[in-house]
């Protein structure tokens, strides 16, 4: 078996003088031991002062720190860059899924040596109530984020399942309306099937302080609870919220469009990444939406439990698992309308005798 090295404090002391004229990686790579312990090392330094650091002594030995891989250290950074959102235990989430075991702390420690800044701790806020769907499209929740595309005005309107966190349509539009929300409405209907209920907030599209508007009378005509949040309480609509965040960092502020045609085909390929390929936290951090929304949570935890990586098991962009799904609806007049593959079909009601 291979000796580990050690080295006194000096040492450690001598290899970061080093590393700060060769830099980390190349005064690891002459020590013969990884850069993220010379990252932690520096980070000791900095955090003790000079004496404190040649003085300090280790506890307790403990387990020390595991050799990573090219391979895993690879796929670790590979998963980052393509999710740059994420933190350490979402990329361990990630990786896990796909059947390879790697601990938080070393993602954590691969990721701090390469760039990587945690959020910073905040302040414990007053809890607030949790709410969740018991089934898919029992509640759905909209929201619309506006940002800027050159000097140009954009309203991104997100439709999401509120069970799976499944984003059932997302549309870019240069101005917003009654009739805009509407076809988003029925597009996701027509391709998934009704929701019963419907959040959104108090915003003109969505509510009228006099009588109702249209969109209001549209969800009416189709049986469709509508709730409004709360004013001044966005926590109400967290989980669409948290959305609007998510693809704010990770795509509208990193990338440049030139239009709002080539901003919604960017907007739509995150969404399916979202929807089909990314972990999702709130689901456990191992299940995508769509695994809920499909009804595979079951059958995916057992795939991961064996080994097998459930996204070359289902292949859910190669038509493995349909789009569209049956959802029964009883209407306000008594009648139950079947959702097939986006097309209604009514059945009367049973007469007696």
């Amino acid at each position: 078996m291979e000796k580990k090295n050690q080295f006194t404090r000096e040492q450690k002391y001598i290899i970061l003088e080093s590393a700060e004229k060769i830099g980390i990686k190349e005064a690891a790579k002459v020590a013969g031991i990884h850069y993220t312990t010379v990252y932690e090392w520096r980070n000791r330094l900095e955090a003790l002062g000079k004496e404190a650091f040649l003085a300090y002594e280790s506890p307790a030995r403990g387990r020390g720190v595991k050799k990573i891989t090219e391979a895993r250290e690879k796929a670790i950074l590979d998963t980052w860059k393509r999710y740059p959102g994420f933190g350490p235990s979402q990329i361990r989430n990630q990786l896990r899924r796909q059947g390879m075991a790697i601990s938080t702390r070393t993602v954590c420690r691969l990721m701090e040596a390469n760039g990587y800044k945690g959020p910073r701790k905040k302040q414990r806020q007053e809890a607030t109530r949790r709410f969740e769907a018991t089934r898919p499209l029992e509640l759905a929740q909209i929201d619309i984020l506006e940002f800027f595309i050159n000097k140009l005005k954009v309203y991104l309107i997100i439709l999401m399942d509120d069970f799976s966190r499944f984003i059932l349509e997302a549309r870019l539009f240069d101005e917003t309306s009654v009739d805009t929300i509407i076809d988003v409405v029925m597009k996701a209907i027509d391709r998934y099937g009704k929701m019963e209920e419907l959040l959104s907030d108090r915003g003109f599209v969505f509510y009228s302080w006099r009588g109702i508007n249209r969109f209001e009378k549209y969800l009416e005509t189709e049986g469709i609870h509508h709730t409004h949040a709360r004013p001044h309480h966005p926590q109400t609509l967290g989980k669409v919220e948290a959305v609007n965040k998510q693809i704010q960092k990770e795509l509208i502020s990193r990338e440049r469009f030139d239009s709002t045609k080539e901003g919604e085909a960017a907007i739509l390929r995150w969404v399916d990444t979202y929807n089909y390929r990314r972990t999702h936290q709130g689901l456990g951090g191992l299940l995508v939406p769509a695994d809920r929304f499909h009804g595979r949570s079951e059958n995916i935890i057992k795939s991961i439990t064996d080994g097998i990586d459930p996204d070359t098991d289902l292949c859910y962009s190669s038509g493995g698992i349909p789009r569209s799904i049956i959802n029964l609806v009883l209407d306000p007049d008594g009648k139950i309308k079947l959702h097939v593959l986006g097309r209604n079909v009514t059945f009367t009601g049973v007469n007696d005798g």
